[in-house]
């Protein structure tokens, strides 16, 4: 389906909402359209968010889903060690910040221990929720609440034809140094309850397809499946009320473009930022650009 862009909207390179667009900061939402549409840049990743990535790779690896496509469907899968194995080869390939004193750097020497055990976890996790179900792997989905301007922009992690799945990876946290500058690290054990912005995309999630939601958290420790069985928070009546709570962040970003006419100054004037929070996340490049773009003096 072919969905008209308002032009207010387009001026922004704003085509759809998301779920994740709902749970940022303000500041920080309208400071990444600027980056993709003026500077053709995005926030820098991590190896934290680089490793979830790469767990993620190996288990659509050993499934057949890796580059899935709803036309042609899944392939055929690769036993756990070689899906391991392309997990830990994609993770190696990224580049650790340079801005953070080395902490980046140092998680990503660290997850390389845990990444092949995450994977073997994540498949066994994924293979227990669908049973003998076709599982879909991620592709491109839309669908339009009419309250807002643009679509909504979904990607399922895994699917069938009655629900849906969604990998979120933990990997350990620092221990405080040892006496000889050595480190250990500490493996969490999995999540059995939704953070806030995980509730949001299965909400999102829930109301876009009308599947029933999952969530499969993972460590190098083991895994849990986060069912509407298990867990209250995936109930309809929470997943309702965090889906109102997701348009009405969205609804604020639309009015803010609709009343700034086309013009960044404007735009930025009506939002405060939070420079430390910019920096810490981000770096001095894009605090730099945040800075230029709140003169607004």
């Amino acid at each position: 389906m072919e969905y008209t862009i308002p032009d207010y909207s387009l001026q922004y390179g704003r085509k759809h909402v998301s779920a994740s667009g709902a749970t940022q900061p303000v500041d920080e939402h309208i400071l990444k359209l600027l980056l993709r549409q003026e500077y053709g840049m995005g926030f820098p990743s991590s190896a934290r968010m680089r490793g979830g990535q790469c767990v993620q790779y190996g288990a659509d690896y050993g499934l057949g889903t890796l580059d899935y496509s709803p036309i042609l469907g899944a392939t055929e899968g690769v036993d756990d060690a070689q899906a391991m194995r392309s997990a830990l080869t994609e993770y190696m390939q990224y580049q650790p910040l340079t801005w953070d004193d080395g902490k980046d750097a140092e998680a990503y020497e660290a997850f390389k221990e845990y990444i092949p055990e995450m994977v073997k976890y994540a498949i066994a996790g994924i293979k227990e929720y669908f049973g003998d179900e076709e599982i879909e792997g991620e592709y491109t989905r839309y669908y339009k609440d009419e309250r807002i301007d643009v679509p909504t922009i979904m990607f399922l992690d895994y699917s069938s034809e009655t629900k849906e799945l969604d990998l979120k990876c933990s990997f350990p946290t620092r221990n405080p140094p040892k006496k000889d500058g050595t480190r250990t690290w500490r493996v969490p054990k999995p999540r059995t309850e939704p953070t806030e912005y995980q509730l949001a995309q299965q909400a999102v999630y829930w109301k876009g397809t009308g599947l029933k939601p999952g969530l499969l958290f993972v460590t190098a420790e083991g895994y849990h499946l986060c069912t509407p069985e298990n867990c209250a928070a995936l109930q309809p009546e929470s997943l309702e009320e965090a889906y109102e709570n997701v348009v009405r962040r969205w609804l604020v970003v639309q009015n803010l473009l609709k009343a700034s006419n086309g013009n960044w100054k404007t735009l930025f004037g009506l939002v405060a930022p939070d420079f430390g929070q910019i920096a810490g996340r981000h770096g001095g490049e894009i605090l730099s650009i945040a800075k230029k773009a709140w003169d607004i003096a």
